[in-house]
């Protein structure tokens, strides 16, 4: 019986490698450091859902731009959601937020921060839009 089994055995494998079977395991650590970075806003220093109503401003137009000057994030959250965080390489960035209307037009200054973003860690970019800098 044993002649017939190893003879099988030996096929499938053989079988498994020339189709490229192969099973690898890497305990490599990511080589990218991750960090978040967290922006949020406030109308006047409220971030109660009605401000945005008040000042008649829709979304935030928010855009997160490298030290390379290439824009890696660009969102347009609801203002009602009064923060925006995403996941990006640890490094220099520019936060960029801006108001806009209902039609997408901004209604206040753009508001420029640098941040840098470190590994495992959150940094954080508040932002308050004074009733005289919305328009």
């Amino acid at each position: 019986m044993l002649p017939k089994i190893i003879p099988a055995i030996l096929g499938v494998a053989l079988c498994a490698v020339a189709n490229g079977c192969v099973v690898t395991h890497d305990d490599t650590p990511d080589p990218t450091p991750m960090g978040t970075l967290t922006t949020s806003w406030t109308l006047n220093g409220s971030a109660g859902p009605d401000s945005c109503g008040y000042y008649q401003v829709d979304r935030v137009h928010v855009a997160i731009v490298d030290d390379d000057g290439f824009v890696v994030v660009d969102e347009e959250p609801f203002c009602e959601d009064f923060d925006l965080s995403v996941d990006l390489s640890a490094g220099w960035y520019s936060s960029e937020v801006t108001l806009l209307d209902p039609g997408g037009h901004g209604v206040s200054d753009t508001v420029v921060t640098d941040v840098r973003v470190v590994r495992d860690t959150e940094a954080f970019v508040d932002v308050d839009f004074p009733a005289s800098g919305i328009f």
